[in-house]
């Protein structure tokens, strides 16, 4: 059985690669904002939405042109991310339970006064590496980070977020975990109330000896 781990990290960007980070998280922002109006608008028009596959190809397609250069500066598999995040939001507005509201759009820092733009990179091709003390995030370069654990297994993600006025990652890893050596059959809830100290589900009872009394 397979589980998802997630550490969480500080780093110490240099003023180039801090503006880059910047630069990133407005993208991401941007791509979101992009792909949102146009599911929108296509539901207004026919009531369908565009998923993962026809939001990825509509970037690509879109980058072409000279207005949407900001885009080929971003990493495509950060951007592909956003596309997988806003499918995920949009699948669950629709899912029976999550009771989730629709997407929103995602507005500036400069407007909230709060700046926690965010963007996710993949480890595709074992581009994200932490080696000497830093690690590498695609298109940005080695990023000074405080290891101050060891990673479980291998990097499958890293979101970079700036929050409370400083720099941090969050790593996300793939662990096998052991299966269970023995299954409980029945389960026993305790309780505490003012004439026993212990009540149990099971009848066990240890009534209070009041020492103070």
């Amino acid at each position: 059985m397979k589980k998802t781990l997630r550490y969480n990290y500080r780093l110490n960007p240099t003023p180039e690669q801090e503006a880059k980070l910047v630069e990133f998280g407005a993208t991401a922002r941007g791509i979101w904002n992009l792909l949102l109006s146009e599911n929108m608008r296509r539901y207004e028009h026919d009531k369908t939405f565009l998923f993962y596959k026809d939001m990825a190809s509509l970037l690509k397609d879109i980058k072409t042109f000279e207005e949407f250069n900001w885009i080929k500066a971003f990493d495509s598999a950060a951007a592909q991310q956003v596309a997988r995040d806003l499918e995920l939001a949009l699948k669950n507005v629709f899912t029976k339970g999550r009771l989730q509201r629709f997407p929103k759009h995602k507005i500036s820092y400069k407007k909230k006064k709060l700046h926690n733009d965010s963007f996710r990179a993949v480890n595709n091709s074992h581009c994200i590496r932490i080696e000497n003390g830093a690690i590498s995030i695609p298109k940005v370069g080695k990023i000074p980070i405080i290891l101050h654990r060891k990673l479980a297994s291998k990097i499958k993600t890293v979101t970079i977020q700036y929050h409370h006025g400083k720099w941090g990652c969050s790593i996300t890893q793939e662990v096998e975990c052991k299966t269970a050596k023995q299954v409980l059959k029945t389960i026993t809830g305790f309780d505490i109330n003012s004439k026993q100290t212990v009540v149990g589900s099971d009848g066990f009872v240890v009534d209070n000896p009041k020492f103070l009394k």
